[in-house]
């Protein structure tokens, strides 16, 4: 159980150090934006429960891009602006 959930933490900083560091588009411009402008408010960890990397299309994954960026929309307006 614990190596599920360590090996479910390092596939998540993955993505999102994919996206917010090296700039890698993985769910297209906008939900990638909304995803930097979240982790830049703070909100990295709120990311934690969209389960990011079962979504990822790079590994198989098939996410509803605007039922995504609605989510994402959703948590980045609940920090305040930067």
């Amino acid at each position: 159980m614990l190596s599920r959930l360590s090996a479910h933490c390092d596939a998540f900083k993955e993505v999102v150090t994919d996206i917010t560091v090296h700039r890698i588009e993985v769910f297209g411009a906008v939900c990638d934006e909304l995803i930097r402008e979240i982790c830049e408010a703070g909100g990295r960890a709120v990311l934690e429960r969209l389960q990011l990397p079962m979504l990822d299309p790079r590994f198989g994954g098939c996410p509803d891009l605007s039922a995504l960026e609605a989510g994402l929309r959703e948590i980045r307006d609940q920090f305040p602006a930067a």
